[in-house]
C-alpha cells in the first residue's frame, strides 16, 4: 500500500487530471400512473412535512444546476476523443487498483449535511480518488464542500443528486476500484467495436443505460435528448437499423403480448379506461362496440386492440419509424414526467424521446424542414407521414461508462446485466435477459 504522499503524486486531483492528460473542470466553471407506464417515483419517503421537503427539493435542485454543466457529455459516445477518454481512465483506474484502492463504507448507512463519522473519511477518499473532490483533508464532517463532492459523484453516476448520502448512492460507493476498472475495460472495447458506425456523415445514437440519444454530424455532436427506455423484463434491444419515415399523429396497435399482460387486465378493472383513452378492438375482422364486450369472458385474450391518433396516445404526437427484426422505433410521449427521473427504465421496449421534435426537424432538415415546419405540423393536429429521401442509420447500444471532457470517468447502471462476464456477444450489446420479442409496445 502506498503512502499517502505518494499517492498525491499520481491519483490525487489536480494530480489526476495531469495523468489523464485534461484540464480538471471544477463543476463551478462547468402519483399513480397508468399501469401501462410503469412508474416508480424516486422522492424522499417517510413523513416530511411540505417545507422540508421543499427545501430538500430546493436544495437538490440548486446542486445539481450548479455542479452538473461540468459533466455534460459534448461529443458523441463512439469516438476517437471517446476512446482516448477511456483508455486514459483505465490506465488511471489501473493505478487506484495498484495502490490497494478505496475502502467500503459501511451498509445502512446514511448521512446529511452537519453529520460527523468515521464512514464520512472513508467516502471523502473515494471521492478524492475518483475526483469528485479536490483533495482528501481526512476530516469526518460532513460539511459543504463534502457535499458538492458527493453530488459529483451522483452525477456522474447518473444518480438523483440528493446531497446525502442515500441507498442507492452507498450501493454506487461500494463499488470496488477493481469493478470499476472493468467496468471501464469493457466499455472501452465497446467503443473500439462500434466505431464502424461513423462511416455514416449522419446518424442518431441511442445509450440505453445512459438514458441520452445523440444526433450525430460528420464527427460533430449535432443534439442531445434525455431518453426512457425498456424496464428491465422488457430490455430495450441493440439495434442498428435505418431511420426511413416520420409519422406524425400515429396510430397505437397494441400489441398481443402488452394487451393480456397490460391493457386487458386494467380493462377488467375499469371498463370506462377503453373509452377515455380512445381505444378501438378488433375481432375476427369485424369492429366490436366496447358496451357489448364482456371484458372477463376469455376470447378477449385473442381481441386486437388500436389507440387513435391524439396527445392522448401512447405515441404521443410523432413516431420515428426504424425497420428492424425487434419492432422497436423512437416517438413522442404524453408522460413527460418521466424525463424528469434520473432512472428512466420504464417502456416495454421502444425509445422515448424528450426532444423528439427537434430530432424531428434534424432528421428531416436536409428536406427545408425547419423547427417552426415540423411545429406547424404538430399544430395542424392532422395523421400524416413523411418519408427521408436519404435513411438515417439509427443505433441502440450499450454503455456503462465514458469519459465527458473534463477528463473524470463516468458510470451507469448496469440496468440489463450486459456488463457480466459473458454475457456479451462479438459486439458486446447482447443482453442476458430473456425477452419476449414477438411484439414490444412503447
Amino acid at each position: 500500500m502506498l503512502g499517502r504522499s505518494e499517492l498525491a503524486k499520481f491519483l490525487l486531483l489536480p494530480a489526476a487530471a495531469v495523468l489523464l492528460g485534461v484540464a480538471f473542470v471544477t463543476p463551478t466553471a462547468a402519483g399513480v400512473l397508468d399501469p401501462l407506464n410503469p412508474f416508480r417515483s424516486n422522492t424522499t419517503t417517510g413523513a416530511l412535512g411540505a417545507q422540508e421537503r421543499a427545501r430538500r427539493e430546493q436544495t437538490r435542485e440548486a446542486l445539481y444546476e450548479r455542479l452538473s454543466p461540468g459533466y455534460a457529455m459534448t461529443s458523441p459516445f463512439v469516438s476517437e476523443a471517446a476512446i482516448a477518454g477511456l483508455q486514459r481512465a483505465v490506465a488511471y483506474y489501473q493505478r487506484i487498483v495498484s495502490a490497494g484502492g478505496w475502502p467500503a463504507v459501511p451498509r445502512g448507512t446514511t448521512m446529511r449535511l452537519g453529520d460527523s463519522g468515521t464512514e464520512i473519511v472513508l467516502i471523502r477518499r473515494q471521492l478524492a480518488l475518483s475526483g469528485d473532490l479536490a483533495n482528501d483533508n481526512g476530516s469526518g464532517r460532513f460539511d459543504s464542500e463534502f457535499q458538492d463532492g458527493l453530488a459529483r459523484f451522483q452525477i456522474r453516476n447518473g444518480l438523483r443528486v440528493s446531497g446525502f448520502v442515500d441507498s442507492r448512492t452507498l450501493a454506487a460507493l461500494n463499488v470496488s476500484a477493481t469493478e470499476r476498472l472493468r467496468q471501464l475495460q469493457t466499455n472501452l472495447a465497446r467503443v473500439q467495436s462500434l466505431m464502424k458506425i461513423n462511416k455514416a456523415p449522419r446518424y442518431v445514437l441511442v445509450n440505453v443505460p445512459a438514458y441520452t440519444l445523440q444526433a450525430v454530424d460528420h464527427g460533430t455532436l449535432a443534439l442531445d435528448s434525455n431518453v426512457v427506455v425498456g424496464k428491465p423484463t422488457r430490455a430495450t434491444p441493440a439495434v442498428s437499423a435505418k431511420v426511413v419515415e416520420v409519422n406524425f399523429y400515429p396510430t397505437w396497435t397494441v400489441p398481443m403480448s402488452i394487451a393480456r399482460a397490460d391493457l386487458i387486465p386494467k380493462l377488467r378493472k375499469d371498463p370506462s379506461y377503453f373509452t377515455e383513452e380512445h381505444f378501438s378492438v378488433v375481432a375476427k375482422s369485424r369492429s366490436l362496440d366496447p358496451m357489448t364486450i364482456d371484458w372477463n369472458a376469455p376470447e378477449v385474450v385473442n381481441y386486437r386492440f388500436r389507440q387513435d391518433p391524439g396527445t392522448f396516445n401512447a405515441l404521443g404526437v410523432v413516431r420515428i419509424n426504424m425497420p428492424n427484426k425487434h419492432s422497436v422505433y423512437m416517438h413522442d410521449t404524453p408522460l413527460k414526467q418521466l424525463f424528469n427521473q434520473s432512472l428512466r427504465a420504464f417502456s416495454s421496449g421502444c425509445v422515448r424521446v424528450q426532444r423528439v421534435l427537434d430530432v424531428v426537424a434534424w432528421l428531416l432538415g436536409p428536406q427545408n424542414w425547419t423547427p417552426e415546419k415540423v411545429q406547424a405540423a404538430v399544430d395542424n393536429g392532422k395523421s400524416v407521414n413523411v418519408k427521408l429521401k436519404r435513411p438515417v442509420p439509427v443505433h441502440f447500444v450499450y454503455l456503462t461508462a465514458f469519459v465527458a471532457e473534463n477528463g473524470v470517468a463516468q458510470f451507469r447502471p448496469d440496468i440489463y446485466g450486459r456488463d457480466a462476464p459473458g454475457a456479451d456477444d462479438a459486439d458486446g450489446q447482447s443482453a442476458v435477459v430473456a425477452q419476449e420479442r414477438s411484439a414490444v409496445t412503447p
